[in-house]
């Protein structure tokens, strides 16, 4: 457990299988003897037992609501197993519905496997299937609000990562909790439309940024003080990113392959699909700008 402030709790699980280099966060916001839970983490009997065994240290906390961010299943394969053990009401917003109910779509999930590696894939496969079992689910728009005790828990419609991605905004304590759409270290895979979508996600980040806040918790690695700073530095790196792109096809790597090796020349083969739709997404963010157009299999100016 780490206290983020004393009325927020950090409530960490180490993963049993390679997700990713960094373990989901669930968070705990908690006052008055009321709680809200913001994510689930994963569904695997270590991870919620985990979680479980730190809110039976509390039993003046009662648990309300499970805050899914989104429906990726390391955020919210344990919602079912923590719903059933507290009685609390998921929530998701309703744009996430049908990629978490759907579990055997090919909706991306920030991380893939070669065909040869099925034990993981399996597991993957039941994550899935858990998330989706999450329910019944209470859906949420923008700007609606919750209460935990005297907390406000406000709901800010973040698009991008997911189309149905939100953050929470807790005015009380100045905490905004990002899920996956500001992480604490790094930066988060962008799938292009009808996934995910760029553009959106510059302006949700240029949202998040008129906030009043002391500390940001996201949804991977550890919190975050000087928010705006942070989420500038997450702007500031796409439109990097998005300049060298715009070099790139002038240099004649006017392909999505031929970009992607020079971008990202010795990347872990595990990332290699979210690093590709990455591009993927820069891409039609750029057509719809009306800055390149696609001929064939090359992207050339728009000019």
């Amino acid at each position: 457990m780490t206290e983020i402030t004393p009325r927020i709790h950090s409530i960490p699980a180490e993963q049993a299988w390679f997700t990713g280099f960094q373990s989901p966060n669930v968070f705990l916001i908690r006052d008055g003897g009321e709680g809200a839970l913001v994510d689930s983490g994963f569904g695997d009997a270590d991870s919620v037992r985990q979680r479980l065994d730190f809110l039976k240290q509390h039993p003046d906390v009662k648990v309300k609501y499970i805050i899914l961010s989104h429906h990726h299943f390391d955020h919210s394969s344990g919602a079912k197993d923590i719903r059933e053990a507290t009685g609390a009401d998921v929530t998701l917003h309703p744009e996430e519905e049908k990629f978490l109910l759907d579990w055997k779509s090919d909706a991306p999930q920030d991380f893939e496997l070669p065909e040869d590696k099925k034990e993981v894939l399996e597991r993957i496969e039941a994550w899935r299937k858990q998330a989706a079992e999450a329910g019944p689910l209470h859906y949420v728009n923008d700007g609606d609000e919750f209460t935990v005790g005297s907390l406000r828990l406000r709901v800010i419609h973040s698009p991008g990562h997911t189309m149905g991605s939100v953050c929470i905004y807790n005015p009380e304590e100045k905490a905004l909790f990002t899920g996956d759409t500001a992480l604490g270290l790094g930066t988060v895979a962008i799938s292009p439309p009808p996934h995910g979508d760029m553009a959106l996600y510059l302006e949700s980040l240029a949202k998040l940024q008129k906030l009043d806040c002391a500390v940001m918790c996201p949804g991977h690695g550890i919190a975050v003080h000087d928010v705006k700073s942070k989420l500038q530095e997450l702007i500031d790196h796409r439109h990097e990113r998005e300049r060298q792109i715009l070099k790139l096809i002038d240099k004649g790597k006017r392909t999505e392959k031929a970009m992607f090796n020079a971008i990202y020349p010795e990347l872990d083969k595990r990332l290699v699909p979210a690093a590709m739709r990455q591009i993927e997404a820069h891409l039609a963010k750029l057509e719809g700008e009306g800055t390149v157009k696609r001929d064939g299999e090359e992207w050339t100016p728009a000019g």
